[in-house]
């Protein structure tokens, strides 16, 4: 970058959006964070078949290319550099295919017999460099997918119990695998659309995939519940078994629902058929109460009342949760309620629509 495009790599160094740490949407998060998503499909067709070598040669390009039509505010800090960089590329005015061209040497005419990019060569010596460099000062942590935080579109409506980064990081690790590159979207929150289950399910008609968060009154624990079917009033129950219990703070910890302790497909008398139907009560709306998890007593993993002022919380079959407000706070008051349906992170599309999050991806 600085000896091929000295003023672009000069004004990244400025910011600190050159550094090992700061190029995380191109060489971790490849392309995904600042491109459409087709444009990413092409990338990754050209790397399939030629290797890293695309990476530099279409990356350098992109970043000299968004510099001459980003504004002084976006080279402020490296987020709103990175934001700059997915506006330029998101725009109607972007033209993806003669900058893929451009970056192997075409000009217009005919391809450029000397090469301006890095040799496979150069690139073996700098990668070898970096390793060096990172046996001395990285750790032997190994990063997953899931220490990345969700992140969150801000609309008219300001997010509160999810605003800060570990809140999300932890969202991030209760979520199932599928769920994991998303970002937060907020649907409906009970200090500005009301305290009623009829505005609930209004706001959330359109959302199937939906994190609810509870503040919990007279403590400082924030508690939820992750569903996987649009929350609506039934007499059936719904949901399946990707729906989690959660405690957000303090002490975060989720609980899966999983089949282990279920009734064999063997027993058939009335007692293992109401036990069936105990374990697999994912979810439940009604115009008194929703909640998730059931128990033979009647009490649930997660109950909110009509007016969502009251909630409760006990050990639940088939989640095995401890009580999420506390082993002393059964029935406790509730305070802000907050329900965000899931955006893809590719493009910011919701999940919702689409039986199978992944489908069309890769078509």
């Amino acid at each position: 970058m600085r000896r091929m495009y000295t003023k672009t790599a000069n004004a990244m160094a400025r910011i600190g959006a050159l550094s090992h740490e700061d190029i995380e949407p191109i060489f971790r998060r490849f392309f995904v964070t600042i491109l459409k998503r087709e444009h990413v499909l092409r990338i990754l067709d050209i790397y399939t078949i030629e290797g890293y070598k695309i990476v530099f040669r279409f990356a350098s390009l992109l970043l000299c290319f968004c510099h001459a039509y980003m504004t002084p505010e976006e080279f402020e800090t490296k987020e709103k550099f990175w934001d700059g960089v997915k506006r330029v590329s998101h725009s109607d005015d972007f033209m993806f295919d003669v900058l893929l061209k451009q970056s192997y040497g075409f000009n217009g005419k005919k391809y450029r017999s000397r090469r301006s990019f890095p040799r496979r060569k150069f690139i073996r010596k700098v990668m070898n460099y970096n390793e060096v460099w990172a046996e001395e000062f990285c750790t032997n942590r190994v990063i997953s997918i899931s220490e990345k935080p969700l992140g969150y579109v801000q609309g008219n409506i300001p997010i509160l119990l999810a605003k800060k980064a570990s809140e999300r990081l932890s969202l991030a690790e209760f979520l199932p695998l599928a769920y994991k590159s998303t970002k937060l979207e907020l649907i409906y929150s009970s200090d500005v659309d009301g305290r009623s289950l009829d505005m609930f399910y209004k706001k959330c008609s359109r959302a199937k995939h939906t994190i609810t968060l509870i503040e919990v009154l007279n403590s400082d624990a924030v508690i939820g519940m992750f569903a996987t079917e649009t929350w609506h009033k039934s007499n059936k129950v719904y949901g399946d078994g990707n729906c989690v219990l959660f405690r957000l703070k303090p002490n975060p910890i989720c609980f899966h629902w999983s089949p282990i302790g279920g009734v064999h497909s063997g027993d058939n008398n009335d007692d293992s058929i109401e036990t069936e139907a105990i374990f697999k009560h994912f979810m439940v709306g009604k115009d008194n109460f929703l909640s998730m998890g059931s128990n033979e007593n009647g009490s649930s993993g997660l109950r909110l009342n009509a007016d969502l002022s009251r909630g409760s919380s006990a050990k639940a079959r088939g989640f095995d949760n401890d009580p999420l407000a506390g082993s002393d706070m059964a029935d406790f008051d509730v305070g802000l309620v907050e329900v965000y349906h899931l955006l893809r992170e590719m493009d910011g599309k919701a999940i919702d629509k689409e039986e199978d999050i992944w489908k069309g991806m890769f078509d």
